[in-house]
């Protein structure tokens, strides 16, 4: 069994997604911790000009009793792709989502055969987890979209006697 590393997945799709095409000269790829600090990567940003695919992942998860015999935790991760639009113009700003809507759904294509091959770690993926919000404005007017999803880890009932008195 892999276990998913969001920000290793992501950086490799923002690598080989000839749309992002980000590379060590040309950067296209951002690492976030939280979805609400997204907007805190204008620094960072300053040097894009074109899509960007940021990778979220602020630890949260959430537990699930499955099959009522296996606690599962479930980490929750985001991966958004955003491209800058015209101030102010909706039409721009509409045509910039649909652009990265599609692109996001190339992304849960891979990441489906990723799935069902049980490769990268997305062996446990929920595919039912998945879903896409709007984006936007991030930075200097910068729109796209989000997809969040989780990835199912069965819980150990094992106790490291090591941590306890």
């Amino acid at each position: 069994m892999n276990i998913y590393d969001h920000f290793q997945y992501s950086e490799w799709i923002a690598r080989h997604m000839k749309s992002i095409a980000h590379t060590d000269d040309s950067c296209h790829f951002l690492k976030s911790d939280e979805i609400e600090e997204i907007s805190d990567l204008e620094e960072r940003m300053s040097v894009i000009s074109d899509r960007v695919l940021i990778a979220i992942d602020g630890l949260d998860s959430f537990f699930d009793w499955h099959n009522d015999e296996n606690l599962m935790n479930s980490p929750q991760y985001y991966t958004a792709i955003i491209m800058h639009a015209d101030n102010g113009n909706i039409d721009s700003i509409h045509a910039v989502k649909e652009i990265c809507k599609t692109l996001i759904m190339e992304l849960i294509s891979h990441m489906m055969q990723d799935f069902e091959s049980c490769k990268n770690g997305l062996e446990f993926l929920d595919p039912t987890s998945m879903i896409i919000h709007g984006i936007g404005p991030v930075a200097d007017n910068f729109y796209g979209v989000q997809l969040g999803f989780s990835v199912n880890n069965p819980i150990s009932f094992n106790i490291d006697e090591s941590k306890w008195i």
